[in-house]
C-alpha cells in the first residue's frame, strides 16, 4: 500500500479458524476472542489489551496499529460478525480473564455475578461496574460468557476498564473474598431497602439469574439481602438495572464519605 501499511490478506482457512470463535467452547480452546465494531476496537487500542491481530475491510484506516493488519472482504466481515450490518472492523484478542482475587487495600468492590444467562444483562453489568468504581466483576459459570460479543457490545469500552475474572465454584470465591473482610449484600426484592444500609468499605455485591434469582448453595454466603424500592404495581427490575442503581448508590456513598 501506499501508505507503507503492512496488510495481509485473509485465507480460507484463516476465516474458519476465526468463525470458530463464535462457541464459547472454542473461545476457551483458543484462548482467543473477537471483539466487533470500530469505536469498540479503538477503545481496546486505548486501553493496552492484548491484541493479537486487527481485521478490516478498510485496513487503510488503521495506521500504527499495534498488532498485524488483515484486511477483509465484506463477505467476510458478514462471515464473522453475528450483527446484520457488520462496521467491518475487528480485533482478535487474547483471553487474559483470570481467577478471583481479593482486591489490594481497604475500599473496595466486586460485583458478582451468579447464572446470569443473557449476554446484554452481563455486559450492562461490565459497564455499570466501571462506572461506578467497582474493582473487579467476578462472572460464575452459569453465566454467559464474558467474551461473547453480545456481552463485549454491550459493555462498551468499559469492558476494558474494569477486572473480570471467571469463577468456576462462586461460592468457594465468595468465601474467599469474606474471608478478605468483605460484606455479602445480595440484591433480592424481598430484602430491606437499599438506602437503609449501611455500606461498609469492603463489599460483594451478589447479582442473581434472570428467573430464579440466587442460587440457594449460596445462602450460607450471604450477610444482608437488599431491594431497590419499586412501585407495588411492578414485581421486580431487570437485573441489570438493579444493579446500575445498587453499585451508582454505593459509589455515591463512597463519595460521600471520602469528602467528609
Amino acid at each position: 500500500m501506499s501508505d507503507g501499511i503492512e496488510v495481509e490478506r485473509l485465507t480460507r482457512a484463516r476465516l474458519r479458524q476465526l468463525q470458530k470463535l463464535k462457541t464459547a467452547r472454542e473461545r476457551r480452546k483458543q484462548g482467543l476472542f473477537l471483539i466487533d465494531g470500530e469505536k469498540l476496537v479503538r477503545d481496546a487500542i486505548g486501553a493496552g489489551a492484548p491484541i493479537v491481530e486487527l481485521l478490516s475491510t478498510s485496513p487503510e484506516d488503521w495506521p500504527g496499529v499495534p498488532a498485524p493488519l488483515t484486511a477483509l472482504s465484506r463477505a467476510d466481515a458478514e462471515r464473522l460478525s453475528d450483527t446484520r450490518t457488520p462496521q467491518g472492523h475487528f480485533a482478535l484478542i487474547r483471553d487474559e480473564l483470570s481467577e478471583v482475587e481479593p482486591p489490594a487495600g481497604d475500599h473496595w468492590h466486586v460485583a458478582a455475578l451468579d447464572a446470569i444467562q443473557d449476554a446484554g444483562n452481563v455486559g450492562g453489568i461490565i459497564r455499570s461496574a466501571a462506572a461506578f468504581g467497582v474493582d473487579s466483576v467476578l462472572v460464575g459459570s452459569g453465566c454467559a460468557d464474558p467474551t461473547h460479543p453480545r456481552v463485549t457490545r454491550a459493555a462498551t469500552g468499559a469492558w476494558f476498564q474494569v477486572k473480570i475474572a471467571r469463577s468456576a465454584n462462586l461460592a468457594d470465591d465468595i468465601a474467599t473474598l469474606r474471608d478478605a473482610g468483605a460484606t455479602v449484600f445480595a440484591a433480592d426484592q424481598a430484602g430491606d431497602p437499599l438506602h437503609l444500609q449501611h455500606i461498609p468499605t469492603r463489599i460483594v455485591w451478589l447479582f442473581g439469574n434472570e428467573g430464579v434469582g440466587i442460587s440457594k448453595e449460596l445462602d450460607p454466603r450471604i450477610d444482608a439481602r437488599v431491594a431497590v424500592p419499586i412501585a407495588d404495581a411492578v414485581d421486580s427490575l431487570n437485573v441489570n438495572v438493579a444493579a446500575g442503581i445498587i453499585l451508582h448508590h454505593a459509589y455515591e456513598t463512597g463519595r460521600e464519605r471520602s469528602a467528609k
